[in-house]
């Protein structure tokens, strides 16, 4: 077992109900299968077939009612959730759901702004949930799952967060061609370049073996901007089957370009309203035209002002 930082869950006290279930939603594939996770839901985590060619691909978030994920003046996400006076165990709830997304994950996408907010915390951002890591070795799977660093030049990480300095962490990064020399730079680990690939049908990772004395910078392609596609082959082909994204911009982006299969979106029963942030919020809007579509595959409830929804995602 690691070091890193672990948290007691208090189960029964998590229990929800479950309002909805879709049955006509296919989900072969385990995400976490243990007894404490049908304590809270009542079921397993299970996921939809795996694509051949990426991860299968689901976020994590928690909204107000209008659809905002933080606070205008206090822009840190989990206030969302723990600001809500009257959702008692409803918003601990919220934050075991995204250590089990986070357990379930063989990689996690983040992006900098997370890191940077973390400096001063000495988060990891790792699943926090022992009994979930512990299954992960289990199943022959990483103890940590890698949590993988979104930057375009890698100009923007806060390389002294406990991400990178904590010598249990998992170093990747998710880059350009633009940000390979800086990140190598500053990397306290030897850096292992992975990439950059022309398209698709020439990524190839060799015989790769994941060292955790080394940091990984995937790259994408060779220009100043992403190719997610390829970026989700070197994934794929580094054995991440199941992906968690963090990052909200993120989460925009790979909906835009038909690469998110899911979405776990938790409502804290309070409102927000006027400019403050939301999904996607610094991106180019779908339009009436163009937009995905959502099916629901379940709802859960914890008390009249916490609901738990997960979405499976439809593109045209």
């Amino acid at each position: 077992m690691n070091n890193l930082k672990k948290i007691a869950f208090d189960y029964p006290r998590l229990k929800l109900n479950e309002l909805y279930f879709n049955q006509q939603v296919d989900l072969p594939n385990e995400g976490v299968a243990l007894p404490q996770i049908r304590e809270v839901f009542g079921r397993d985590l299970m996921f939809g077939a795996f694509p051949e060619d990426r991860p299968y691909a689901y976020n994590s978030l928690v909204m107000s009612v209008d659809g905002k994920i933080a606070f205008a003046d206090a822009p840190q996400g989990p206030l969302v959730a723990r600001n809500n006076k009257f959702a008692g165990n409803g918003s601990t709830v919220d934050y075991w759901i995204l250590n089990v997304l986070r357990g379930s994950a063989d990689a996690i996408l983040c992006g900098t702004q997370s890191i940077a907010k973390e400096v001063g915390s000495g988060g990891t951002g790792h699943c926090y949930d022992a009994n979930i890591s512990a299954h992960r070795v289990d199943r022959h799977k990483n103890e940590i799952p890698w949590r993988i660093v979104v930057t375009l030049d890698g100009t923007d990480i806060a390389f002294e967060a406990a991400q990178f300095t904590h010598p249990e962490m998992p170093s990747f990064f998710y880059t350009t061609s633009a940000g390979i020399e800086h990140i190598r730079s500053h990397s306290s680990k030897e850096a292992i370049v992975i990439g950059p690939f022309d398209d698709i049908e020439s990524v190839d990772v060799g015989g790769f073996v994941y060292d955790p004395q080394k940091s990984y910078i995937l790259v994408t392609n060779r220009e100043r901007k992403f190719d997610n596609k390829i970026g989700m082959k070197i994934l794929k082909k580094l054995g991440v089957d199941t992906l968690l994204v963090e990052s909200p911009t993120v989460t925009h982006i790979f909906m835009k370009e038909g690469l998110m299969d899911e979405l776990f979106l938790n409502q804290s029963g309070l409102y927000i309203g006027g400019d403050a942030t939301s999904i996607g919020q610094r991106c180019e809007p779908f339009s009436s035209v163009v937009h995905p579509h959502t099916e629901l595959v379940s709802i859960y409830m914890h008390s009249p002002h916490f609901i738990y929804c997960r979405y499976r995602l439809h593109y045209d």
